[in-house]
């Protein structure tokens, strides 16, 4: 701690072998930053982005030197997190990638290689997750049964709770940065915006789903706006908020995101705590075997009918051929 000062300027910068921009996830004022940043940073210096969602790319573009640019996303809370998501561009030059490799585990995390893409790796597969919890409490479910329901599961907190914990208007942003890029399974549904208009922002404003205080109890504002429906089952929502996570997954596999389903699986267990006792997301859907996955997907896409549960071509080719994600 002693060796570090602050500045309000960009004296120093000129003697850093890499610089890791943090500021406000904004597009234009992080193009801004990389754009001065750029400038002053020696020729061999490192500049990365921590960025949970937007194109490096495009910081990328603006930068003096875009084969100095990549990706160094860390995971809240970082000092328990061991993940490091590290975000390669076509740009991105192979020194530069093996040099925040070594800086990585000289930190002393976990790195896994993803290739530029809206919502990386863990949040496309995360918010997927949450979002389709906001689909069973908005169907008449429970903010305190499914996260429940999650953590019976073996996740470490359920999906409002980490919701509360990231902040949901972090979420809703990074939701929508997934829309534009993926498509409609990514819209934020609608008791997110409801509860977002009420300015109801999780831990750091004291109410989100949960009223923070000496004692966390449901926010009842918010379990109000829920309308009155059939509630879900435990092994139905498990079942739907795992299969879209493993769709998701499978999609990233397809699109060469990363290169393996270990990457999925190390960074789901290291950057969401998916309970390691399962194997990780795509050890877990192997053991509930390939056809049952698909024969549930289906059950789910004839009921709903908007894509979101439709077996990906990288999933159907495994049926067809017999695989599984680890052969």
């Amino acid at each position: 701690m002693a060796m570090i000062s602050g500045t309000i300027d960009y004296s120093g910068f000129a003697d850093a072998d890499i610089a890791i921009e943090a500021v406000v996830e904004n597009m234009d004022i992080k193009k801004k930053v990389f754009a001065e940043v750029s400038q002053v940073l020696s020729s061999k210096a490192i500049l990365a982005s921590n960025t949970s969602s937007l194109s490096v790319t495009e910081m990328a573009r603006v930068s003096k030197d875009p084969s100095r640019v990549i990706g160094f996303h860390f995971f809240n809370p970082v000092h328990r997190m061991p993940l490091i998501e590290i975000i390669t561009t076509e740009f991105t030059s192979q020194q530069t990638l093996v040099s925040t490799l070594e800086f990585a585990k000289k930190l002393g995390k976990t790195p896994v290689i993803v290739k530029d893409a809206p919502g990386f790796l863990v949040n496309r597969i995360l918010l997927g997750y949450i979002n389709e919890a906001g689909r069973i409490l908005d169907e008449g479910g429970s903010i305190k049964e499914i996260d429940r329901y999650a953590t019976n599961f073996g996740l470490p907190m359920g999906p409002f709770t980490l919701s509360d914990e990231v902040g949901l208007d972090v979420g809703v942003k990074v939701l929508h940065v997934l829309e534009t890029g993926l498509g409609a399974r990514f819209k934020p549904v609608k008791i997110f915006d409801e509860v977002l208009a009420r300015k109801f922002l999780g831990k750091k404003s004291g109410k989100g789903f949960y009223i923070h205080g000496k004692e966390r109890k449901v926010n009842a504002e918010v379990q109000a706006l829920v309308k009155a429906g059939e509630v879900v089952g435990e092994q139905e929502a498990i079942e739907r908020m795992i299969y879209v996570m493993v769709n998701e997954a499978a999609m990233i596999l397809q699109e060469k995101v990363v290169d393996s389903p270990d990457s999925v699986d190390i960074g789901m267990i290291m950057g969401t705590g998916f309970p390691p006792f399962r194997g990780g997301l795509l050890r877990y859907a192997d053991s509930i075997g390939i056809d049952k996955l698909v024969e549930g997907m289906d059950k789910f896409e004839a009921r709903y009918k908007d894509g979101r549960f439709k077996p990906c071509a990288f999933i159907l080719k495994l049926k067809d051929q017999g695989n599984r994600f680890y052969s």
